[in-house]
């Protein structure tokens, strides 16, 4: 049985990320505590079976995140690892592959990359880690039903754009597919 967490890394490791720090998040308002957790889990129609793989994955996050530092603030080492993973690859497809796709759509984000390093708090992030860093505000703007800007939502569809191209050639350098 695959949990949430295991099939998004197989198949969309920026997801898989966003998702990653989304339920940082949940742990981390649910005051490590189960019984939000099983709450929110129930929300969904899920098999009890189903509900128990999650709860383990959701008490393997908390001991990591525990262990690891990140229980107040910050993100697990292994997400961090991806981020660096996600970088390597995306200076792979620039410099060294020369992907013109993947090109092409980072060059159109990367100007609103540069903005919203100007506005970050983290203006040394790098263009990857901005990127997702700006998707993951997107998606908890939308959750507090805040008003976002047809300028905002115009830079964020770039970054999704390239984050997906990302994406995919993670996916096929994974599988060794990547020429």
């Amino acid at each position: 049985m695959m949990t949430v967490a295991e099939a998004r890394k197989r198949e969309n490791i920026i997801e898989y990320i966003l998702y990653i720090w989304q339920m940082q998040d949940l742990v981390r308002a649910a005051d490590f505590e189960m019984a939000p957790i099983r709450a929110f889990l129930s929300q969904d129609e899920q098999s009890e079976m189903d509900i128990d793989a999650e709860l383990e994955w959701f008490a393997q996050l908390m001991r990591a995140m525990k262990t690891s530092g990140a229980a107040k603030k910050g993100h697990l080492p292994e997400v961090e690892e991806l981020l660096v993973e996600l970088n390597y690859l995306h200076h792979t497809l620039t410099n060294l592959i020369r992907d013109e796709a993947y090109t092409k759509a980072f060059e159109k984000a990367e100007p609103n990359i540069n903005e919203f390093l100007k506005k970050s708090e983290n203006p040394q992030m790098n263009a990857i880690e901005a990127a997702v860093t700006a998707m993951y505000g997107l998606l908890v703007l939308r959750l507090k039903g805040k008003e976002i800007s047809e300028d905002t939502m115009s830079a964020m569809k770039t970054f999704q754009h390239f984050l997906a191209l990302l994406a995919d050639r993670y996916k096929k350098m994974r599988r060794g597919e990547l020429n």
